[in-house]
């Protein structure tokens, strides 16, 4: 089978690779979409991706083969990669111990879907409903992420709340939260494409910080208050700070993207409201199941996210991940290998 192969920092190639035979209790999935996450990016960017590996992990597809011990699955069945309950589960991933997202928790698998085929666990994957087409399925996994970062913030119905950074995952959560009953939400994004899909969206209002204070006009609609909380989707030097000022007295920031580079903080302005910090990261089978039936019930849209450019072939792998490392007119792009 084909798949796109880390061989170095910021370094693809497209190789023939032995297709995975599945294990007894292991089923073999022909891959019809892999989105291409963020964390997949910063990978390869920064190269945290092992000499070999082969990332990938928003994946939906058909299962072409089941292991012997397999009862819960047959050839044909549509699936998501993932949002399956593990029957052996540990109290605790990490333990007590501590770790980072960049070593420990952010290590990529050896086999991954940006690929044609993948093996998985019984247990793993998810049915995507029949009223579900593949094109919103595979928005899957970030959308779960969304879900697990609403769930741990400060977000209740009827609140007004700020998304700062309308890619993939920021655009999941402004969908989340207005399924979730939010009265106003507002967003802040320089870049037009993503900024248009926010508001095509529903976002109350679409802010470009790099020409309006965000800060002083959120204040303003909030009757001088600021909002309940702030979802920092971006991860940009500014956010985290932005974010801080703009929630009111007791509010939340919820930290759910991750920056790479150091961010300047200036406690003074924020601390005396008693602002709490949080942060969300992954997601779990619970989010996944939520996602499958917001997406059936309707309320949550692809359409702006994925646009018909956005599906590549493995030829377009190395230049789309080059291209992400500085998002501009690309929102979501998905593998279709």
């Amino acid at each position: 089978m084909k798949a796109a192969v880390m061989r170095g920092k910021q370094r693809l190639e497209i190789e023939d690779v032995p297709t995975p035979e599945p294990d007894p209790n292991e089923v073999l999935i022909k891959i019809k979409y892999n989105g291409l996450c963020g964390s997949d990016v910063h990978r390869f960017q920064y190269g945290a991706a092992d000499n070999g590996s082969i990332m990938g992990h928003e994946y939906i597809g058909q299962v072409v083969q089941v292991g012997q011990d397999v009862t819960r699955w047959e050839e044909g069945d549509r699936v998501v990669g993932g949002g399956g309950q593990n029957p052996e589960p540990s109290s605790s991933v990490f333990g007590n111990a501590r770790y980072s997202a960049q070593s420990v928790g952010f290590k990529s698998p050896k086999w991954g879907g940006f690929a044609e085929f993948v093996t998985m666990p019984e247990w793993a994957p998810s049915p995507i409903p029949d009223n579900v087409p593949d094109e919103l399925a595979v928005l899957a996994e970030p959308c779960a992420i969304a879900v697990h970062a609403v769930r741990r913030s400060a977000f209740r119905v009827g609140d007004d709340a700020v998304v700062m950074g309308a890619g993939p995952i920021g655009l999941l959560i402004q969908q989340v939260l207005k399924a979730g009953g939010a009265n106003s939400i507002y967003v802040s994004e320089p870049a037009p494409a993503r900024a248009d899909a926010a508001a095509k969206l529903g976002a109350t209002r679409v802010f470009d910080p790099a020409s309006e204070n965000v800060i002083e006009e959120i204040i303003e609609l909030t009757g001088g208050l600021g909002v309940p909380v702030a979802f920092d989707a971006a991860a940009a030097k500014p956010t985290l700070q932005q974010g801080l000022e703009m929630v009111r007295r007791g509010g939340q920031v919820l930290l759910v993207s991750m920056a790479w580079v150091d961010v300047p903080l200036l406690t003074v302005e924020w601390i005396g409201r008693e602002v709490e910090m949080k942060a969300a990261y992954g997601s779990t089978s619970d989010d996944w199941q939520t996602v499958l039936t917001l997406m059936g019930r309707g309320q949550i849209d692809h359409k702006p996210m994925v646009l018909d450019d956005g599906f590549i072939g493995f030829d377009e792998m190395q230049e789309s991940m080059e291209r992400l490392m500085t998002p501009d007119e690309h929102i979501q792009l998905v593998l279709a290998p």
